[in-house]
C-alpha cells in the first residue's frame, strides 16, 4: 500500500507533527537570524543620518573658514526724493565711506530718420539697381545686399532680420501727410558711436547717411538723437562712460544709471549717497546657517543615541560630539577683545544647543570686526579646527564610513548564514518527511493485515 499524504495510511496527525518539529527548530533561530539583520541594517541607517547631518554642518565650518566671507562689502543707497537715478554694487575692493553721486547725463545711441518727401508709402522702390548697405556705430558693422527693385518696407524687415545685425532697428513712420520716414535706431551708446550707413551704389543714397553720388544723402542724426557718453558726477568730479554702467570709476563700485537727475530747490543736481560698509548681513546669515546646522546635528545624535535608540552608548557618537562641544570652547589668545566665539553673541541652552543673539553680534561687527575674522578664519581659527576633527569622521575614508561598511558587511554575513540555516531546515523536513512517509506506509501495511486477520479468523469461528 503506498500513501500519498502524510496521515492518510494510518490515520494519525503526522502532517502537524512534522510542521511542529521544523517550527521547533527554525522559528526561534530565524526570530534570532531577522533581529540581528535589523539592528545592523537600522546602524547603518543611523550612521547614514548622522554622517549626512555631520556633512551638512562641515560645509558651514567651511564657509566660515572661507575668508573672502569677512572681506564682502555692502553699498547702502539712499536715492532722491524724486525716483532711483542709480544702482550700486560693491566687491571686496571698495573702500568703506560715503559717496555722493548725481546723474546728468545717460548714455544713450544714435538714431537716423530719414528726410522729409523721399517716401510716400511703404511699398516706394528704395533702389532700382541694387547694391550694398554698410551700418557701422564704433566697432561695431554689418553690411547687407539690397536686391533691386526692394521696396522700403522689404529693406526695414531685411535689416531687422540679418544676423549679423548688432543692435540696429529699422522702423517706418507714417506722419499721415503723405510721408513716410525710415528711422533707424541703434543700441550701440557713447560719444562718436553715431550709426552711420554708408552704400556701394549712389541708387541707395536716399537709405543711407552717406551719399555716394553728387546728391545729398537721406538719412541724418538730430542733435538731441546722437550717440552719448552717460555721465555722473561723484563728490564733485565728474565721470564719464560709453555706456550706462560704470566699473572701476570708483574703486570696487559697479554704478549703474537710472535716470538724470532732477534739480533742487537751489538749482543744483539732486544726489543719491552710497555707504559702503562690510557686509555684516551675509555675515550674519552665515552664522546663523553655522549655528542651525550644530543644532540639526545635535537633534540627529539625541534621536539615535536615545535610551531605547539603536545606537545608545556609543561610543563613537559620545567622543564626537564631546569634541565638537570642546572645539566651541575654545579660548583664542589671536583674536583681540574676542577670546570665544560666545564674545560674538553666540549663547548655549542647558540642552547644548546654540543661539545668536542679533544686537550682541552686531555689536561685535562694529566694534571688533577684525577680530571676528580672526576667531573664525586663518589657520587657528575655529572654522579650521573645527574643519581638522570633522575631517576624521567625513569623506571617503572617514570614521562613520567605516562604521556605515562595518554594519552592512555584518548585515549580508548574517543574511548569508540565514539563507544556509534556512537551506538546513529545508533538508531536514525532507528527511522528516520521507522517514513519517515510510512510518505511515507501514502503518498502513499492518492495519491492513489486521483487517484481513480479523476476517479470517470470523469465518473459522463460523464454521
Amino acid at each position: 500500500m503506498s500513501v500519498t499524504s502524510l496521515g492518510v495510511g494510518s490515520g494519525l496527525d503526522l502532517e502537524t507533527l512534522v510542521e511542529n518539529m521544523i517550527s521547533v527548530q527554525r522559528d526561534t533561530k530565524v526570530s534570532a537570524y531577522e533581529d540581528k539583520i535589523s539592528d545592523y541594517e537600522s546602524e547603518v541607517s543611523a550612521y547614514g543620518a548622522i554622517k549626512s547631518a555631520l556633512e551638512k554642518f562641515e560645509t558651514s565650518v567651511e564657509t566660515l573658514a572661507d575668508s573672502d566671507l569677512f572681506t564682502g562689502r555692502t553699498a547702502t543707497l539712499t536715492q532722491p526724493t524724486s525716483g532711483d537715478i542709480i544702482s550700486v554694487e560693491a566687491d571686496s575692493d571698495a573702500s568703506n565711506g560715503s559717496y555722493n553721486i548725481s546723474v546728468s547725463q545717460l548714455a544713450q545711441g544714435s538714431r537716423s530718420v530719414s528726410a522729409a518727401g523721399l517716401f510716400s508709402t511703404s511699398d516706394d522702390v528704395v533702389s532700382s539697381v541694387g547694391g550694398d548697405l554698410t551700418f557701422t556705430a564704433g566697432d561695431e558693422t554689418f553690411t547687407i545686399s539690397v536686391a533691386a527693385g526692394t521696396t522700403l518696407s522689404e529693406l526695414r524687415e531685411q535689416i531687422n532680420d540679418d544676423e549679423n545685425n548688432f543692435g540696429v532697428s529699422a522702423n517706418l513712420v507714417d506722419d499721415g501727410s503723405g510721408n513716410v520716414y525710415l528711422t533707424l535706431n541703434s543700441d550701440v551708446t557713447g560719444d562718436g558711436n553715431d550709426l552711420v550707413v554708408t552704400n556701394t551704389d549712389e541708387s541707395l543714397d536716399s537709405v543711407s547717411s552717406v551719399a555716394t553720388g553728387a546728391g545729398t544723402a537721406g538719412l541724418s542724426i538730430a542733435a538731441d538723437d546722437a550717440a552719448q557718453d552717460a555721465v555722473i558726477d561723484v563728490d564733485g568730479i565728474e565721470i564719464r562712460s560709453d555706456t550706462n554702467t560704470f566699473e572701476g570709476a570708483v574703486s570696487g563700485l559697479t554704478i549703474k544709471t537710472l535716470a538724470v537727475s532732477e534739480t533742487d530747490a537751489n538749482g543744483d543736481p539732486e544726489a543719491a549717497t552710497a555707504t559702503v560698509d562690510y557686509d555684516t548681513e551675509t555675515v550674519q546669515e552665515t552664522l546663523e546657517g553655522f549655528v542651525s546646522a550644530y543644532n540639526s546635528l545635535l537633534s540627529v545624535f539625541d534621536t539615535y543615541t536615545d535610551s531605547d535608540a539603536i545606537l545608545n552608548g556609543s561610543s563613537l557618537v559620545r567622543g564626537l560630539e564631546g569634541t565638537l562641544n570642546s572645539d566651541l570652547m575654545t579660548i583664542f589668545d589671536d583674536a583681540g577683545s574676542l577670546s570665544t566665539i560666545f564674545d560674538l553673541g553666540i549663547e548655549m541652552a542647558d540642552d547644548g544647543t546654540l543661539s545668536l543673539d542679533s544686537t550682541a553680534f552686531a555689536d561685535a561687527m562694529e566694534e571688533s570686526y577684525d577680530d571676528v575674522v580672526s576667531l573664525f578664519s586663518g589657520d587657528t581659527g575655529l572654522a579650521s579646527i573645527m574643519e581638522d576633527m570633522l575631517s576624521n569622521y567625513t569623506g571617503s575614508s572617514g570614521l562613520l564610513k567605516d562604521m556605515v561598511d562595518t554594519s552592512q558587511a555584518s548585515a549580508d554575513k548574517t543574511e548569508e548564514s540565514l539563507e544556509n540555516f534556512e537551506y538546513r531546515m529545508e533538508l531536514y523536513e525532507e528527511q522528516l518527511r520521507a522517514r513519517f512517509t515510510t512510518l505511515d506506509t507501514l502503518l498502513a501495511n499492518l492495519s491492513s493485515n489486521g483487517d484481513y486477520l480479523l476476517t479470517q479468523l470470523s469465518s473459522l469461528s463460523s464454521s
